[in-house]
């Protein structure tokens, strides 16, 4: 069986990594890993070194996504990703091909390959994300692909509704979570000198992303979020990740890098952990602050509780170690406060279930 990932920026494929364990090491799977996006810039870190380093399978590279983030350069990403993906589509078969998330870049590969008739096994399908445009991308990838695994009944029903089917959508739980119960957690102090963080303990992790639903707001977003980690930061230290190509993500990331530089003995920056690391991170940190999908799906297998703020991850399903908070100030700061004194989350994550990995094997070679 020959099957393609898609994989286009250091989240989706932190995601795919024990699905791709599980398919490396089945031999009757000849394993593609389709590399586009974020992974092959440099401003992002390049983060296809670390595929290649893992070398589960032989390595495809599709050009075509701009450096720069205004609407229309992600426009033309769109349009030239269009392009050359056809070319590869053309020239490339497989039996499956997986697509992960709601990205535009995502979105594109997916589009290109409906003349070519390309079998799509979706990812995640079937969430909501008021607050950013993904939920279009989103759709689209549904209603082009074959097979869906979800992260949750509630899910399971969307996307029935959308392609109007029951048929080949499947809820194996969250594919980030799959062994975490098992997971052998890095030592956060070896983590910190591999990366150059220097607030090694009671540290807050934070990861914000701009609002990609009324553009012209982000400004003044970034903004608030400046002053209320520099508020924070006389309380407790803070690892900012930063944020992913989006519309305005600049605006963010110059933001974070300009606070980092105010403040270089409270904050550390990080561009890209890797899937065990970023866990290291969330293990170990007080809470964390921001507005990024692992503080919904993964964060409370680490005990952690959120404080998620604004509306990109507004009409998710949420485990009950999340706090919805505004674009202010005031509530940001009211909230951490509040957060501080409640020590670890101890309720259960609503996204887990056991060999989700293994279960999406099983039921490919059952198709």
């Amino acid at each position: 069986m020959k099957i393609g990932i898609l994989t286009s920026s250091r989240a989706d494929y932190g995601i795919y990594k024990p699905l791709l364990k599980v398919l490396h090491q089945n031999k009757k799977i000849d394993l593609t890993i389709i590399v586009f996006g974020m992974h092959i810039k440099k401003k992002y870190g390049q983060t296809i070194r670390h595929i290649k380093k893992d070398n589960f399978g032989d390595i495809n590279i599709i050009k075509g996504m701009s450096d720069r983030d205004s609407p229309l350069d992600i426009a033309s990403s769109y349009g030239k990703l269009i392009k050359n993906f056809s070319q590869y589509w053309l020239s490339n078969e497989f039996d499956y091909v997986f697509a992960l998330g709601d990205r535009f870049e995502m979105s594109a590969a997916v589009q290109s390959g409906i003349p070519f008739e390309i079998k799509f096994i979706h990812l995640h399908g079937g969430e909501t994300t008021l607050g950013s445009l993904d939920d279009i991308y989103r759709h689209q990838i549904t209603l082009a692909s074959k097979i869906h695994f979800v992260a949750s009944d509630h899910y399971l029903k969307k996307v029935s509704s959308i392609i109007g089917s029951k048929e080949n959508i499947y809820n194996f739980g969250a594919l980030s979570l799959d062994g975490i119960d098992k997971l052998k957690i890095p030592n956060w102090l070896q983590v910190c000198k591999k990366f150059g963080i220097h607030v090694d303990k009671d540290y807050v992790l934070v990861t914000f992303h701009p609002e990609t639903v009324g553009l012209d707001k982000n400004k003044g977003y970034s903004n608030i979020v400046v002053q209320s980690l520099e508020e924070i930061s006389k309380d407790i230290n803070i690892v900012i990740t930063l944020p992913n190509a989006d519309a305005a993500g600049d605006m963010y990331r110059e933001s974070m890098i300009k606070l980092a530089a105010l403040l270089p003995d409270k904050i550390s920056l990080v561009e890209n952990f890797g899937r065990e690391n970023y866990f290291s991170a969330m293990y170990h940190c007080s809470m964390m602050i921001g507005n990024t999908s692992s503080g919904i799906l993964e964060s409370a297998s680490f005990k952690k509780y959120v404080i998620n703020v604004g509306n990109r991850q507004k009409g998710r399903l949420k485990n009950k170690n999340v706090f919805d908070v505004s674009f202010s100030k005031k509530e940001i700061l009211k909230k951490y406060r509040y957060v501080k004194k409640l020590g670890e989350f101890s309720g259960k994550n609503i996204f887990f279930k056991k060999n989700t990995a293994e279960k999406i094997l099983e039921t490919l070679k059952k198709l």
